[in-house]
């Protein structure tokens, strides 16, 4: 049922809380957890991930050892809002690897980005080659993060 929503009991709540601390556990070491055995917890997985409910599984690396480690949100507004102008930024933006996230907002900005990058310096870079040259972009508001306070890429399933 992709982009609908399906009714979630509570075991899958709780295969899907344990997976999304740990993707890697077994179906029996997830049932030892849940009190279910392996067959109904593999069934059970399979179910969600055929209904869309795990969409896919991913490794999380830590941006400190590799060395991008600076994380800066930037807002954007547009000139123009006609949908051409706004496939073309989006197209754009979704192409270019220093972006781990992008969202169309409402409020004062149009779309907020998250970039990821090694330095202060690089950002600079990335911002004056890849960002102001964009023609429709109206305003660009940055802000560097100093001190990540929370990170998780859990959905609370409460």
């Amino acid at each position: 049922m992709k982009n609908g929503r399906i009714a979630l009991d509570e075991t899958d709540i709780k295969i899907l809380n344990h997976l999304q601390k740990d993707a890697k556990l077994t179906a029996r070491t997830l049932g030892e957890r849940i009190a279910l055995s392996q067959t109904p917890v593999y069934e059970r997985i399979k179910k969600l991930e055929r209904n869309g409910v795990i969409q896919k599984y991913v490794t999380l690396v830590d941006s400190d050892i590799i060395g991008k480690n600076v994380v800066v949100f930037i807002n954007m507004s547009l000139q123009e809002h006609h949908i051409q102008a706004q496939e073309l930024l989006v197209n754009h933006l979704k192409s270019l690897p220093q972006i781990s996230e992008l969202y169309q907002v409402s409020g004062q900005f149009d779309y907020m980005v998250k970039v990821r990058v090694s330095s202060v310096n690089e950002f600079q870079e990335f911002i004056a080659e890849k960002i102001l040259c964009i023609e429709n972009i109206k305003t660009v508001v940055s802000h560097i993060v100093l001190e990540e306070m929370k990170y998780s890429t859990a959905i609370s399933l409460d």
